[in-house]
């Protein structure tokens, strides 16, 4: 093939790119707009002017629009890759309490749900402070999250995720289960094989990480 038909080869991927781009923004925003939803986990404190000080699990939901949307059901699932068929498999269903500091289940869905969200609306549900320890060591749960009734998963982000699981470790005491963590598996290869030029790699991007 000469330069010129390279040339056209290139232009005709490009405007079909270009093309499959406006389809898809035309078709997103216009014809069928999905509302975004950001869900956040944190581990809180309540602070009462009487009686000690306790924590409580915050799970909350906001909708960022352009569109309502009604949320089904909240729920977890574990760490699992980046391929798209495995993202959503594992799935628990977590249960809530009915204000926070309370020991009293609400069962698996929250009060009010399912629960309808304008664009700006929120919603906030709260578990107990122990159920943490059991999230992460009986079941090594990661993300968090609601699913609308779309059949659509709305999970915390990865950084918020690594927050609370660093935060539940650290202040309740939970113990995530053994080779949960791959890069801690190849330094402890690292250790028993000292010659293993891979593993050394690993090791020292594991004292970087970790």
């Amino acid at each position: 093939m000469t330069t010129a038909d390279w040339a056209f080869v290139l232009s005709t991927l490009s405007f079909c790119v270009s093309l499959a781009g406006f389809l898809w923004n035309v078709w997103s925003k216009f014809i069928y707009p999905r509302a975004k939803v950001r869900s956040y986990i944190s581990l809180m404190m309540i602070i009462g002017e009487s009686g000690p000080t306790q924590r409580t699990i915050s799970l909350s939901a906001t909708n960022y629009g352009p569109t309502d949307i009604t949320l089904h059901s909240h729920a977890a699932k574990r760490k699992q890759g980046f391929l798209w068929f495995r993202r959503n498999r594992h799935l628990a269903l977590i249960n809530p309490v009915d204000y926070p500091g309370s020991d009293n289940p609400t069962g698996f869905f929250g009060p009010g749900f399912p629960k309808k969200l304008t664009v700006g609306e929120s919603v906030t549900l709260y578990f107990s402070a122990d159920v943490p320890k059991r999230w992460i060591e009986e079941v090594n749960l990661f993300y968090f999250g609601f699913s609308d009734t779309f059949g659509r998963y709305h999970w915390c982000s990865p950084d918020n995720a690594n927050k609370f699981r660093k935060d539940a470790i650290e202040s309740l005491g939970a113990v995530p289960p053994a080779g949960s963590n791959w890069l801690k598996r190849y330094w402890d290869l690292c250790v028993a094989c000292p010659g293993d030029f891979v593993a050394k790699k690993l090791c020292w991007l594991y004292k970087i990480k970790g």
